[in-house]
């Protein structure tokens, strides 16, 4: 129940993270402190970062880099407007207790300028920024969605081509086993026809009993062989039957995570570029 109760809180977090809309938010850069626009998303850092580029870039505009800055030069935030800004962007995971939580922070500095208090835009331009980001987080959630999904689907054919191993391995064992058993059955077969055999041999003949017993000997040699081997097999299968029961439920799992990422793929809906 209270594994219940967990997931649903973080489904209901990460829902209400995904409907969230932009904010005003500080960031300090070299001891000045910028008002910006802000969103979380709830996504890894890396697929974000990697969600904006792709979005921007799709839409022409070229990606450069200034101090920890991601910036894109030109860019027309207000619709209403032909005027442009270079947009300074921060991708940073919210808390180290929130990997999965990345917040984006949007900059907007005057076209042509070097970011400084000075080329800074009017704070009622903050209010632009937010807008504009807001148009940006569903292609951001879309991207990062794809991203995972791709990776949970990787990561799940992984599992799925272990079971296969597993599963061929299970039956070249068994194989084996069947091969020793019979074996096996076949030398207790063999050692009773040359314990009559010896049997058989005249009390004199010495060198008849040495090779007789000498084949005996081998036979029981064979037998703690067979009998070995077949003990080593059958822990070997006995491994594998909790590795492949192992593996089905990790494959389960994974399976339950693929069709949650695609749930919310399709419940934010398809986007277009």
């Amino acid at each position: 129940m209270r594994k219940l109760l967990l997931f649903i809180i973080s489904v209901v977090c990460i829902c209400s993270i995904s409907n969230a809309q932009s904010y005003k938010s500080n960031y300090t850069f070299q001891k000045n402190v910028y008002q910006v626009a802000a969103l979380q998303v709830p996504f890894d850092e890396d697929a974000v970062k990697d969600a904006m580029i792709d979005y921007m870039q799709s839409h022409g505009f070229k990606e450069a880099h200034y101090k920890d800055f991601l910036v894109f030069r030109d860019v027309p935030m207000d619709k209403n407007s032909s005027a442009v800004s270079d947009a300074y962007f921060i991708i940073d995971r919210k808390s180290r207790s929130e990997k999965d939580i990345t917040v984006i922070s949007l900059l907007p500095v005057k076209k042509g300028e070097t970011l400084s208090p000075s080329s800074i835009e009017d704070s009622s331009y903050t209010r632009i920024a937010m807008v504009y980001l807001d148009s940006l987080k569903r292609n951001v959630q879309s991207y990062s969605l794809t991203k995972l999904i791709e990776a949970q689907q990787k990561t799940l054919d992984k599992t799925k081509a272990k079971m296969v191993d597993l599963k061929n391995d299970s039956g070249d064992i068994a194989k084996k086993i069947r091969n020793y058993e019979s074996e096996l059955a076949q030398n207790k077969i063999d050692q009773e026809n040359q314990t009559k055999a010896i049997s058989s041999i005249a009390t004199g003949d010495q060198a008849a009993l040495a090779k007789a017993h000498k084949k005996m000997d081998k036979l029981m040699d064979n037998q703690t062989d067979y009998e070995k081997k077949l003990r080593n097999y059958k822990a070997d299968l006995e491994t594998n039957t909790k590795d492949r029961e192992t593996q089905q439920a990790l494959f389960e799992k994974e399976s339950e995570t693929l069709n949650a990422l695609r749930q919310r793929h399709q419940n934010l809906g398809t986007v277009s570029h």
